[in-house]
């Protein structure tokens, strides 16, 4: 069976052109693909902060697009 899935998948990446999509089904592949889940790694610290930015954005405590560009043309230029 997973041949067969396999194949499958193969013969519609083949028919892709588009560059684009090419990269974004890798991305999701590679995603996919990888057994390790990067919260494993954190620290207390970094997991705790995570839940906080998780919650802000839940809230819709954001920035806008342009602001966050904004900022970090600032912070580049420190």
């Amino acid at each position: 069976m997973s041949e067969l899935v396999k194949s499958r998948i193969l013969q519609l990446l083949e028919d892709i052109e588009d560059e684009t999509v090419l990269n974004q089904v890798m991305e999701n592949v590679a995603f996919y693909a990888n057994k390790k889940d990067i919260v494993d790694e954190l620290n207390a610290k970094q997991l705790e902060e995570l839940d906080k930015a998780i919650k802000e954005a839940d809230n819709k405590e954001t920035i806008s697009w342009n602001n966050f560009k904004k900022d970090m043309d600032e912070w580049r230029k420190k």
